[in-house]
């Protein structure tokens, strides 16, 4: 067992209080384990380099639900030693503007397909007839909508608020009707809006 903690102090949403995060910081150090504390793990384990993650993977992770942390590993071929749940207890201050990042819950997942036929931002994809999180940060910010659409209760948001769907094991959150027709509006016009901005034209008039 390695003698390092990894705490994610989730600091861009405040889903754990940073009293917890201290406190556990220095109880760690009292029983002689190295500890680092970091923004944001959802944003390392998606983006950060092979050999940070490695290190990350051999220690004690002290974060979100457990289901959430060991999907977010999984997704980069890792497998955590040890988890510790410091957002257990403790609800959600609001919505955030930091990255969303999407995972997918492989105990769970039947790769049934439903996520990439219906996220219109091309989070997902298809390989060898499984699906995958190959675009996290496509995701529409703060949107749990594919979560809702799955029949497994398979992809975890693990900054959202209730569960399930955090990766949570309690039945917190309410089945809500999800409107595919509002969604992909919202969605062509979040596109529209961004290639306006970037000078892209919508049409061209051929000569």
């Amino acid at each position: 067992m390695s003698d390092r903690l990894t705490i994610c102090a989730c600091r861009w949403r405040g889903l754990i209080p940073p009293e917890r995060v201290a406190d556990l910081a220095e109880q760690a150090q009292r029983e002689g384990l190295e500890v680092e504390i970091i923004d944001d793990l959802c944003a390392v384990m998606q983006e950060g380099d092979e050999a940070t993650m490695n290190q990350i993977g051999e220690g004690k992770i002290a974060a979100c639900h457990e289901r959430a942390i060991k999907s977010l590993l999984a997704w980069r071929g890792l497998q955590a030693k040890e988890l510790i749940n410091l957002r257990e207890g403790f609800g959600h201050p609001g919505p955030g503007n930091d990255a969303w990042y999407p995972t997918i819950d492989k105990d769970r997942c039947t790769e049934c397909g439903k996520c990439f036929d219906f996220c219109p931002f091309g989070v997902y994809e298809m390989i060898d007839d499984r699906v995958r999180v190959t675009h996290p940060a496509n995701c529409k910010n703060n949107c749990p909508a594919c979560a809702r659409n799955c029949p497994s209760e398979a992809i975890i948001f693990p900054k959202y608020g209730r569960s399930p769907i955090n990766g949570g094991m309690e039945q917190e959150e309410n089945a809500l009707r999800v409107d595919h027709s509002t969604l992909y509006a919202d969605a062509l016009r979040t596109r529209l809006m961004e290639r306006r901005n970037a000078g892209t034209p919508l049409y061209k008039i051929k000569k």
